[in-house]
């Protein structure tokens, strides 16, 4: 295609989503403007229009901008090309071959866990969870286990943010001090447990999956009923579940 033919306004929307590719953090429409060498108007006509797609989302905390999962569920394609994804995939089957039980892959996105694929296990029982989806991070196994292992101050900016922690199950973590205290503790034993934090009856171990600089981005857990998972089923599966996330990220 022809220089001439190119549409400079969604030449500048395409150009703000790649400066995500560049950016470690959420940003702000002056930040973006900058970045881009764009008035802060135009930025913002093409921010509100992208977010209005779904393509941004704006964090109503902060006001800072972050992908949106519209680029996600465009991603039947995108999931499967995409590299983590792809490289942990026939290790989730090996676990839910393993286990029959369900298995997540998630990210951290806004302060939230996203779900980027999940295996549905043989008699893993009914979960509200799908591609795409988004749950709190302080309840939840995946999510406890990336602000575990995130840098400290980008931690402290998302608990912060939280504000009072509700309570979702019977045992909900609701004191941030104690919060605080678990998210250590799982950053030295290397597995998160969610003991009915999340949902009544429901119990999840997960596991960081590391890029090849030794940076967390991903987390990998086996969900399953409390009640069928005994202390000696629950040592079994925090074991084979480091050792998968291991070995996706050795191949990462």
């Amino acid at each position: 295609m022809s220089e001439g033919r190119i549409i400079q306004s969604v030449a500048r929307a395409l150009n703000i989503l790649e400066l995500f590719e560049r950016s470690s953090s959420d940003l702000s429409v002056t930040e973006i403007a900058n970045k881009l060498d764009l008035s802060k108007s135009t930025a913002y006509g093409l921010i509100s229009t992208l977010a209005h797609k779904g393509y941004l989302e704006q964090n109503p905390r902060d006001s800072r901008y972050s992908l949106g999962l519209k680029l996600l569920r465009l991603g039947g394609a995108v999931q499967r090309h995409s590299l983590i994804v792809r490289k942990a995939q026939r290790y989730m089957e090996k676990l839910v071959q393993e286990f029959s039980e369900t298995v997540h892959l998630t990210v951290e996105r806004n302060g939230m866990v996203v779900y980027i694929a999940k295996i549905h296990g043989e008699k893993a029982i009914f979960m509200q969870s799908a591609v795409g989806a988004e749950n709190p991070m302080y309840c939840t196994a995946v999510g406890k286990c990336l602000l575990a292992f995130m840098d400290e101050s980008k931690r402290e900016r998302i608990l912060r943010q939280m504000g009072p922690l509700e309570r979702r199950g019977p045992n909900t973590i609701t004191d941030m001090d104690e919060m605080r205290k678990e998210l250590k503790s799982i950053s030295e034993k290397g597995i998160s447990i969610d003991d009915e934090e999340h949902v009544p009856g429901l119990m999840c171990i997960a596991a960081p999956v590391r890029n090849y600089d030794g940076e967390v981005i991903a987390a990998i857990s086996i969900s399953g009923a409390k009640a069928g998972i005994s202390s000696k089923m629950l040592a079994t599966i925090s074991e084979r579940i480091t050792q998968i996330a291991q070995q996706i990220s050795s191949e990462l």
